[in-house]
């Protein structure tokens, strides 16, 4: 594993050696950033009947990880990653609300509100004859304002994306992305945020049999599409080889570091998972001059020590053995 922008590792063991899946572990951090220094630690209740991990920052217990956005921005590259434009719509979305979470720490608030409001919902449509009518269009009007401020951060985002991937990153492919669903077709037609509200949770109210019988909200930001177009060769992502998906992939991630270093001051700390093993000579020097000329602090993982070479004296090697992090 290398890290560019050295820091001294922490001695890691794993939680689930040697068999123990519900073992006590924590793992501390140190964070600097632009507001200061930030100590996060994550750990897990050993006495907890379920699993149950505890997170503190500056010593104080955090409901959730909803906090953790404020102090540190990660976007990470793994092979599961791999068929994220093969797989539909919801691997997309998971995608890009990953990177508007590194722009906008209250998006991670905004999607678990209009999730729970959703799921309440559903509760309520399936629970045929006893439903509250008033409840359904508290919940509905909940996931109103929820899912248009989801929009809202997504488009902009986008918006923020557009320019360094229009270009393309040092020898990565240029791509052009737009979001496509009810919501985002409402506000480009010139509605006010505020007008789509209204109509959307007036929308849910029309659609209340449909979603019953579908057991699912069937319209709303868990719909939308985000679409990916190569713009060398013109064809959506879904249509491009495998090697060229990957290409747009890394090319978005690093995009969005980019970009958030420009607009936020800062890059995220990137985790890049078996990347370079799958790149040639010269894409992987593209990429490691990409993150030196960006500042990015970069956790690079892989199997050979030669696949990093190129990085010299820029990197520290850490060698993972038996579960355990040791400094080469």
């Amino acid at each position: 594993m290398s890290n560019y922008s050295p820091a001294k590792p922490p001695h890691l063991t794993s939680p689930r050696r040697g068999g123990e899946s519900r073992a006590a572990f924590t793992v501390a951090a140190t964070v600097i950033n632009a507001h200061g220094e930030a100590h996060i630690g994550l750990g897990r209740d050993p006495d907890a009947m379920i699993e149950k991990r505890i997170l503190k920052i500056n010593g104080e217990k955090q409901r959730g990880q909803k906090a953790l956005p404020e102090h540190v921005a990660i976007q990470w590259l793994t092979p599961a990653m791999d068929q994220v434009f093969v797989e539909g719509g919801s691997a997309r979305r998971r995608l890009l609300d990953r990177i508007v979470y590194n722009f906008n720490p209250e998006h991670a608030a905004h999607v678990s509100a209009y999730e729970h409001a959703m799921r309440e919902r559903n509760r309520l449509l399936t629970d045929r004859g006893r439903a509250d009518l008033y409840w359904l269009s508290v919940l509905e009007q909940q996931m109103a304002e929820h899912g248009v401020a989801i929009t809202l951060a997504r488009l902009e985002t986008l918006e923020r994306l557009a320019p360094l991937l229009a270009e393309g990153l040092a020898g990565f492919p240029a791509a052009r992305l737009s979001l496509e669903g009810t919501l985002e077709a409402w506000l480009a037609q010139g509605t006010s945020a505020l007008g789509v509200e209204g109509r959307f949770a007036e929308r849910l109210m029309d659609l209340r049999i449909a979603d019953a019988v579908a057991t699912r909200a069937t319209e709303g930001p868990q719909r939308s599409f985000l679409k990916v177009v190569h713009s060398v060769n013109g064809r959506v992502a879904e249509q491009c080889s495998t090697g060229e998906q990957k290409a747009l992939l890394l090319s978005l991630v690093l995009g969005a570091a980019r970009a958030r270093a420009q607009w936020c001051g800062s890059p995220p700390i990137l985790l890049l998972d078996e990347v370079v093993a799958h790149l040639d000579v010269d894409k992987r020097g593209q990429l490691f001059d990409l993150i030196r000329s960006t500042h990015v602090q970069a956790w690079m993982s892989g199997v050979e020590a030669a696949d990093f070479q190129g990085l010299g004296d820029d990197a520290r090697h850490v060698e993972i053995d038996g579960g355990t992090a040791v400094m080469c």
